[in-house]
């Protein structure tokens, strides 16, 4: 794999999480609203609720932020191919749950996922996430120091 392919899929993977998690933390009690109708945090307990939605835009722009200046890439990737797959399962469980409830099609379901960009539909969301795992997986499987900046502090 060229070095120069591991710095532009950290580069890539960094601003869409940045660009997401800005999103959110822009109206958080619109992200707050989406997370409850994923139904993973039981309305009980509305501290967990309202941790989720503000913990998850912050940490999206950290480790959005942290890819991008190439710090502790590995980790980063690692974090963000694990919030990936828990945010794309929940995304086609959600997706076949309206897919039923609305007699149609699965590609036909179209929500808002809480991804920070809007209506989108579930036949078109879902492959974009695994071509985002497949960049945090780039990020988890290359040593590249090109362009990060634990390498240009050794630097001076």
């Amino acid at each position: 794999m060229g070095a120069w392919l591991a710095v532009a899929a950290r580069v890539v993977l960094g601003v869409v999480f940045l660009r997401m998690g800005l999103a959110k933390v822009e109206d958080p009690v619109a992200f707050l609203k989406l997370v409850r109708e994923y139904e993973l945090v039981p309305d009980a307990l509305p501290w967990l609720l309202n941790s989720v939605a503000i913990v998850v835009p912050w940490l999206e722009v950290w480790l959005g932020a942290l890819l991008i200046l190439g710090v502790a890439v590995r980790g980063v990737s690692l974090t963000l191919l694990a919030m990936l797959i828990v945010f794309t399962g929940a995304i086609a469980v959600r997706g076949l749950a309206l897919a039923e409830a609305g007699s149609q099609p699965f590609c036909d379901v179209a929500f808002d996922c809480g991804c920070g960009s809007g209506v989108v539909a579930v036949c078109a969301k879902l492959p974009e996430n695994v071509g985002l795992m497949v960049l945090a997986g780039i990020g988890v499987a290359t040593r590249e120091g090109r362009a990060c900046l634990r390498f240009a502090w050794r630097r001076v």
